[in-house]
């Protein structure tokens, strides 16, 4: 059955019709590589960029929406061992820092959005984003949705760690929001599987 479409309003920036799928909360013109945030109705302006592929693969090229996460974490009280958090911030101070979060926008079981968006966020992979003329749709995830996911991450890393966590208090700030689609091989299994660290959904 095919996906159900309806045609939404025109790009505010070049004129051209926008189409989203159902329950679509972002939107991306093709045609000028503008991108809105639905709200209400309205259209918010929100950044949108694309990843180029870093590794090659079999079956069709497609791009999924990640949130892209600036934030700034303070950690204001930790009784643990280890410095974890030394090399997660990489600026020699275990106790604040600048993190990139990856937090898929479309929908995939709650393992695999726990994997890849650790995963992306540990080892931030895209360094050039770039512009794309190319169909994104399927966003799920808003940006509330986005911010509860990347406190989610946070600490999931602190929970895994290895060490003993007896006290664990943390202030996340966050510095802006944009949307980066990361390309994904079709699989003939039906997952998907990306095209920058390999890692299947």
């Amino acid at each position: 059955m095919a996906d159900f479409k309806i045609k939404a309003v025109n790009c505010k920036n070049c004129g051209s019709g926008l189409v989203v799928e159902v329950n679509d909360n972002i939107t991306y013109c093709s045609s000028c590589g503008s991108g809105f945030e639905i709200n209400n109705g309205d259209l918010t302006p929100i950044e949108i960029n694309f990843a180029a592929p870093t590794m090659s693969g079999n079956g069709e090229i497609v791009y999924k929406p990640f949130w892209f996460i600036n934030a700034h974490i303070n950690i204001i009280e930790r009784d643990s061992s280890g410095n974890f958090f030394n090399n997660l911030f990489g600026s020699g101070n275990n106790s604040a820092g600048e993190l990139n979060f990856y937090i898929p926008a479309f929908y995939c079981d709650i393992n695999s959005m726990k994997n890849i968006a650790s995963q992306f966020t540990l080892r931030n992979p895209v360094a050039s984003p770039q512009k794309y003329n190319t169909k994104l749709t399927g966003f799920v995830y808003g940006k509330s949705d986005a911010k509860k996911l990347a406190h989610f991450i946070f600490i999931s890393f602190e929970a895994e760690k290895s060490d003993t966590i007896k006290k664990f208090k943390y202030d996340m700030q966050f510095r802006s929001f944009s949307i980066l689609g990361i390309p994904f091989f079709k699989l003939q299994n039906g997952r998907l599987k990306d095209a920058l660290l390999g890692m299947e959904v």
